[in-house]
């Protein structure tokens, strides 16, 4: 009898154990399978923000040039220049919002999938995190402000000029004086402070946020062999 316990009690124990071995490595094998397919998701945001740093270099150029083009008509508009028709109307044309928006098919893969809140890399997911939900989110905003405020100038001060732009007429005694009034200047003064005091320092704070966190992936990469 006490044999036959002995016996029941020691395969009662095997199986217990067979169990408990198959659950973990069928939960190692899960494990592996999530961070494998994690680290493909730092490959794809990598590779995303590897081009988003192309796209900001060139907007940050853009708004650069912008800034400059504000300022000629803002000498324009305050004659520190002498007035020259054709080069005020080129230029007016040429006023723009060169705005920035982030890729966000990779990141949005990896969160809806739930996969990033299990990385045993925090201080990469953070850096992703900080990047995708703080600085993107924040430049967006200030994207947008920027667009509006583009609309507002051409639609309530640049309208004036619309007809001489297209070449159907050229300055007159009223769109000469509407172009060199305090008012003009100010509303090209208003989207100027707010690209050099606002904007430009928001593309340079994403872009900084950009290169740390693609260090941080290139880095665990490299160190997985990958």
């Amino acid at each position: 009898m006490k044999n036959t316990l002995a016996r029941g009690g020691v395969e009662f124990l095997a199986v217990l154990f067979g169990i408990t071995i198959s659950l973990w490595v069928e939960d190692w094998r899960q494990d592996r399978d999530i961070q494998d397919k994690i680290l493909e998701d730092y490959i794809n945001i990598r590779d995303e923000i590897e081009i988003d740093i192309k796209n900001i270099d060139r907007i940050i150029a853009s708004v650069d040039k912008q800034s400059e083009l504000l300022k000629t008509l803002i000498k324009y508009s305050n004659k520190e220049l002498n007035f020259e028709e054709e080069k005020i109307l080129t230029s007016l044309q040429e006023v723009t919002a060169p705005t920035f928006f982030g890729s966000l098919t990779a990141y949005k893969a990896s969160v809806s999938s739930g996969r990033l809140n299990f990385s045993t890399e925090q201080n990469i997911s953070n850096e992703i995190s900080l990047l995708y939900e703080h600085f993107y989110k924040r430049l967006d905003t200030n994207s947008e402000i920027y667009d509006q405020r583009l609309q507002i100038l051409k639609r309530d001060y640049f309208i004036d000029f619309y007809s001489l732009i297209h070449g159907k007429n050229v300055f007159n005694e009223n769109t000469r004086s509407i172009f060199l009034s305090d008012k003009m200047e100010n509303a090209m003064y208003w989207i100027l402070d707010y690209v050099e005091n606002f904007y430009t320092n928001r593309l340079s704070d994403t872009r900084i946020q950009m290169i740390n966190t693609k260090i941080s992936i290139d880095k665990h990469l490299k160190q997985t062999g990958n």
